[in-house]
């Protein structure tokens, strides 16, 4: 029986890569512009503090690199002057090219019909993580996002705008939003018991889905969760390989695309696409469901 689903993001629900890669790609050529520096020492500037916070998610990469330097007496200016035409540079590619996988959007609506709780457990910092889920409109279908504590704002300087949406509020994300500690990582059973028990539905009792085999399928191994293991999320194209690795740093690639074999966590089921879930489901409650999808 399968009463509740507790899904990973990255690369579950969405290609991180994807739109990591454009979007990063877009900021960089900004970047470059605006500063007229070559590429090389804008990406060199920026992996560093990538690598520090093993995050490409980081939002304030860009002043808290030393591109930052030559102007630190004045970020007011190079917050208007370079930052501002490099996060929007980011946020226009990312609006396009961010996008659920197929079926996603359609499975999460037939859990909601069948009154299947699906509660998001990702690794990612809260402030990403939710902004993603909100702009995919996956918060919609969500119960709850369980995430990494958001990133601190900096000392370096912020803008009076970003400062005044976190004082609001934040994101205005649809579904609860719950911050683990930063040791609870996957795999730490933490932050997957925690839902359990918020749901009130035992671990041998939920499908726990994700791309990971070392962190989502461990996870699921050492609770006794239903573990599927979304396969899919694992292909990417040698081309945003190559261009991913440019861009990014060692320490965030590892936490990122933590894709390590391991034997000790085998799945039980294997997806090649995420609406697959919909079978399982029927397979293990007996097909007791409804299998319309709604409107």
């Amino acid at each position: 029986m399968i009463r509740a689903v507790v899904t990973d993001m990255d690369n579950t629900l969405y290609s991180w890569v994807d739109y990591i890669v454009p979007s990063t790609e877009r900021m960089l050529e900004t970047l470059c512009r605006v500063l007229s520096l070559p590429r090389i020492q804008v990406i060199q500037a920026l992996k560093e503090v990538y690598d520090r916070y093993e995050s490409n998610d980081y939002p304030f990469a860009i002043q808290e690199s030393r591109l930052f330097d030559p102007y630190r007496g004045d970020f007011p200016s190079f917050s208007k002057l370079v930052i501002e035409p490099a996060s929007e540079a980011f946020a226009a590619a990312r609006k396009r090219y961010l996008r659920p996988y197929r079926g996603v959007i359609e499975t999460l609506r037939q859990l909601e019909v069948w009154g299947i709780p699906v509660v998001a457990l990702t690794d990612a910092p809260r402030n990403p993580a939710e902004r993603r889920a909100y702009m995919m409109g996956l918060d919609e279908s969500l119960t709850a996002l369980y995430a990494l504590p958001a990133f601190p704002f900096p000392e370096t300087g912020i803008a009076p705008e970003i400062r005044k949406r976190e004082e609001a509020g934040g994101c205005p994300i649809r579904c609860e939003v719950v911050e683990l500690r930063r040791e609870d990582e996957k795999p730490n059973s933490r932050g997957f018991l925690a839902i359990c028990e918020r749901l009130g539905v035992p671990p041998h009792e939920v499908a726990l889905v994700g791309d990971s085999l070392s962190k989502d399928m461990r996870l699921a191994r050492q609770t006794g969760a239903i573990g599927c293991w979304a396969e899919y999320g694992t292909y990417i194209s040698a081309e945003y390989q190559e261009r991913l690795d440019i861009l990014s740093a060692p320490k965030a690639m590892r936490r990122h695309l933590r894709q390590a074999p391991d034997s000790t966590a085998l799945p039980r089921f294997r997806l090649s696409c995420f609406d697959q879930l919909l079978g399982i489901i029927e397979s293990e409650n007996s097909g007791a469901l409804t299998t319309a999808l709604p409107a």
